[in-house]
């Protein structure tokens, strides 16, 4: 997994986190200041960092007293955190930018995904294998994930699209259908119902924005920058530290399965170890450097080699 890079879409702007901040932990007060965040989706791995820096306790280290609360498809988190409910989110840089275009004052402060892995599944036997061979054909994805549009417009590449709840069971009975998703969660969901898939990802298509893009409010960020700067170093050093010890990530998979006892913790191994002006969604003229943010940003570096995955993954 390309991890832990942080930009804007459409910008110039490319800045690895890395690039800037301290690592050092935040002195903690006499009491911890409460914060919030929404994640991107239910409890997967693909959020296993955040769950990391709560076990290992880095944002106590940090003076924060941090607590998790699920996305999912009905779930718009840019609204839950412009309507001060949470004080930090988690989503893609596209909808960053539609969001500020629709006047919400929200600002992107990472992001965990230096390529977006978000795509769609099918079949093996399918007989589809780019994108063209996917034209007339029923997709479930998202509602209001651009994704589909981009290669639509792009592509000249027309379907049938139905809403994506969660479940991919339509789509593995449905051996000509397209089913968007991660090459981790729903192809191993794939796989467990025996059904063996092919994924082409948006970014093959040239839709690439950034993904799991960690964002707050420009009130938040203007006002609490000691709290921002503490929340970002104690989630980047989550990120590093689950991913480069296997021990801790099977503790974060417990959690994950306590949280969601549906869970298949072969998916969650699998996961850890796999892992626009155009569209006419943006007026032109949209300023990309007002989207991003890179100040709090701390220097909190990549594993610089992986541990093997465990037999399970």
């Amino acid at each position: 997994m390309n991890r832990l890079a942080a930009t804007v879409v459409g910008a110039s702007l490319t800045l690895t986190v890395v690039a800037c901040g301290s690592s050092a932990p935040v002195a903690a007060e006499s009491r911890t200041e409460p914060v919030d965040v929404v994640l991107g989706w239910y409890p997967t791995a693909e959020s296993g960092g955040f769950h990391a820096a709560l076990e290992e306790g880095f944002y106590t280290d940090n003076g924060l007293s941090v607590t998790h609360q699920p996305g999912g498809p009905q779930v718009s988190q840019t609204q839950v955190v412009a309507a001060g409910r949470t004080e930090f989110g988690l989503t893609d840089a596209t909808t960053i930018a539609v969001s500020r275009a629709a006047g919400i004052p929200v600002v992107a402060v990472a992001a965990l995904f230096q390529d977006n892995p978000v795509g769609v599944m099918v079949h093996a036997d399918s007989g589809a294998t780019d994108w063209t061979d996917l034209a007339g054909r029923t997709w479930y994805v998202q509602t209001g994930q651009p994704g589909q549009e981009w290669v639509r417009r792009n592509g000249g590449t027309d379907f049938t699209t139905v809403a994506y709840n969660g479940s991919i069971t339509a789509a593995l009975h449905d051996p000509s259908a397209g089913q968007q998703g991660w090459p981790t969660k729903e192809v191993q969901q794939a796989r467990k119902a025996g059904v063996e898939t092919r994924f082409l990802s948006y970014a093959s298509a040239g839709y690439n924005p950034y993904n799991d893009v960690i964002f707050t409010t420009e009130e938040y960020l203007r006002d609490h920058p000691d709290e921002v700067r503490a929340f970002l170093g104690a989630t980047l050093r989550g990120w590093a530290a689950s991913m480069s010890d296997t021990a801790l990530a099977e503790k974060v998979n417990t959690t994950l399965q306590q949280e969601d006892p549906q869970l298949d913790p072969v998916a969650n191994w699998f996961a850890w170890d796999a892992q626009m002006t155009e569209l006419g969604a943006l007026e032109p003229g949209l300023d990309p450097a007002r989207l991003f943010d890179t100040s709090a940003l701390p220097a909190v570096p990549a594993p610089s080699s992986l541990p093997p995955a465990p037999a399970a993954s």
